[in-house]
This record gives C-alpha cells, structure tokens and sequence, in this order.
C-alpha cells in the first residue's frame, strides 16, 4: 500500500510562515504526595504547527500517556501550560479529539457503528439528519461504510479501531492526539492503519500528535520525531524527519535514511 504523506511549507521552506496549533510549556506533573510523590514529567516543551504529524517516543515509564492527557486537558499539568490556537488548556477543548489504545472499551458495546460515530456529534446543535450524514462520510473514510449497522462485537480488532477514529474524525479537530493507538491489533492490520492516519492527515488536513513504542512507526508516520528521556521526563531531541512522499510500508521502510533514523531514535531512547 502507497500513502501520500505532506510536510508543512515551514518545515521545509524558512520564508514560508508556520500557524502554531500547539504549544506545550515547560509542562510538569507528579503524581502522589509527599514522601510518596513521583515525578513524572519535569520539562517537557516543544511545539506543533498546523498540519503536522508529530509522533512522541520514550522509555518506559517516561511519562507518554500522562504527557498526552495534559494536552487533551483530561490532567492539569502542575507547572507549565499547554495551549491551543493560543488559547490555555485547562479542560477538553472543542478543536481536538483523542483516540485511545483501548478500542474496544472506548466503544459502546450496546450502539452501533453508525450510533458510536454519531454520539460526539450530539453537542453539535446539528439535526439528526446532517449528524448521520457527517458520520457516514467518517466511516467511509475509513473503510466502514459497510458496516454502519454492526455492533462492536462484531467487529474485528482493526475494524474497532477503524470506528473509534472515525468518531473522532467525524468532529473535525483541529488536532488529533493518539494514545498508541495501533498497539493491540496485528502487524498488518497496524501498517493499515498506519496508512490509513496519512491519508486522513491530508485528505482532512489534520493536526496529528500520536504517542508510540514502535520506533518504526514513529519513525514512518512523522515529520518530526519527539524523543522523551526517562521519568522525571523532559524532551531529548526533535527530529526532522525528512523522508519523501509518498510513503510505503516496503520501500520507506528500506530507504537508508530511515534505517538511520531508526538507529538514532533508538540510541537515544537507550541511552
């Protein structure tokens, strides 16, 4: 499978403006008290500009799904900010979405494809026609639209996780977050889906921050690469990843440039 993938005009042109979408500041959060407390991240700082795909790597440990809750606002930071479109985050903002590892208890189990795509968009102040159609298009999007009238359970791992990005998809933000989304599906089903976020990101002109463990798919997805360090977590190195478009699971894959950003992402998180 070929899939087109589109750096931003200033990542590669410096005359060229960039719109920041996100910015993270010197973000901290320990969790306990006390004796008890655990830092987890110290001074975590970097920035996303609009149509990026940033992907976030790091020990175990480092703080990846704590950090990523801070950028969706479902944790408040205790020191640093994270602000979108330049506005503070300190709750769920309406112009981002986030998909979780864990497909199948993000889905409800007793609604349709069709009615889980559809729930986010009931705030919308949309009538029910124009919700439907907004969450047909999502699913066709990703492959589903022949499953509009299946349950969860009925659906393969892939197929789960297809229809939890089209829920979040169907809202249109303006970033998407990622919490290793692909982690629990096979091999192939993941470099689909993997295929599947590059067309989305440029079909849909998405803001994309996907938090993985995969090197490999760090490396594949991204125009730049955030590598944390270990608890308590500040960032180690960006890294531009200049690989052409379009993208494909083989040849990418064997291009020396990823092999040796691969490496180097790698040296990095052991070290």
């Amino acid at each position: 499978m070929t899939t087109s993938t589109t750096t931003p005009a200033a990542a590669t042109d410096p005359d060229v403006p960039a719109r920041l979408t996100l910015d993270v500041r010197a973000v901290a959060k320990s969790y306990g008290h006390g004796s008890a407390s655990r830092h987890i991240l110290a001074d975590v700082t970097f920035t996303v500009h609009q149509g990026e795909f940033v992907t976030v790597v790091g020990p175990s440990g480092a703080g990846k799904t704590t950090l990523l809750r801070c950028l969706a606002g479902l944790l408040s930071p205790d020191a640093g900010e994270v602000a979108l479109e330049g506005e503070n985050v300190t709750a769920p903002p309406k112009g981002l979405a986030l998909v979780f590892q864990d497909y199948s208890r993000s889905l409800l189990p007793w609604m349709s494809v069709l009615g889980n795509v559809m729930l986010p968009l009931r705030r919308s102040g949309l009538k029910r026609t124009e919700r439907h159609r907004i969450a047909e298009q999502a699913l066709q999007a990703v492959g589903l639209a022949h499953a509009t009238n299946l349950y969860p359970w009925q659906m393969s791992g892939g197929m789960q996780q297809r229809a939890a990005i089209a829920r979040a998809v169907a809202c249109r933000p303006e970033v998407l977050l990622m919490d290793e989304p692909f982690a629990s599906v096979d091999a192939q089903t993941r470099a689909d889906l993997e295929d599947l976020m590059l067309r989305l990101r440029e079909e849909l002109g998405m803001t994309v921050v996907l938090v993985t463990h995969d090197i490999d798919e760090a490396v594949y997805l991204a125009d730049r690469v955030i590598v944390l360090s270990g608890a308590p977590t500040s960032v180690t190195e960006i890294i531009q990843v200049p690989l052409p478009g379009p993208r494909d699971q083989l040849h990418t894959k064997l291009e020396p440039a990823f092999a040796e950003l691969r490496a180097h992402v790698l040296g990095l998180i052991r070290r």
